[in-house]
């Protein structure tokens, strides 16, 4: 059973787990796509002092805020990218409050239904799986363990596998490229 644990400096200076969540179910960000924010910084150095949950009943949201970053899991489910359409991809973005949305036209025109930008710098592990990480040029096929490191550049993801796929990620605010 997966946990979210958070472990800090407590009252009496030592340092505890504050706080244990389970993330055995996560719940979908867009139909047939389960993924959550696991934490959230609004800045950077990070303020440490609060002791709330910064994601805690909060919808996931695709980028982190102006100089902040996003730590979050995704679950890349079998066949959910092959009947995805962009209109579907559409409502999530908006759904997410995205920074740049494509329009249906450029969704159309591209690789796969899912590619988009981020003005962020993103880590990427896979931790059980694999899934496809799409790009304009190069398509790379990552298993459990390989891990991306992707400068604001455009993407998107595709399971063509019969397995579920996790990946986890940070998201760190940046400027474009």
């Amino acid at each position: 059973m997966p946990k979210k644990y958070v472990m800090a400096v407590t009252a009496s200076g030592k340092s505890d787990v504050v706080s244990e969540t389970d993330i055995t179910v996560l719940p979908e960000y867009r139909p047939g796509a389960p993924g959550m924010d696991l934490w959230l910084n609004t800045e950077t150095p990070a303020d440490m002092s609060g002791t709330e949950d910064p994601v805690a009943g909060k919808p996931m949201t695709h980028e982190p805020p102006d100089g902040g970053a996003l730590f979050r899991i995704l679950h890349f489910l079998p066949g959910q990218s092959k009947s995805l359409t962009p209109e579907e991809m559409l409502q999530a973005h908006k759904a997410l409050n995205s920074v740049h949305i494509p329009t249906i036209e450029e969704m159309q025109a591209s690789k796969h239904p899912s590619m988009h930008k981020t003005d962020t710098l993103n880590y990427f592990v896979v931790t059980e799986g694999e899934v496809w990480s799409l790009t304009e040029g190069r398509d790379v096929l990552l298993k459990a363990g390989d891990v991306i490191i992707q400068k604001g550049c455009m993407h998107g993801w595709r399971n063509d596998s019969d397995k579920p796929c996790v990946l986890v990620a940070v998201l760190i605010d940046a400027l474009p490229a």
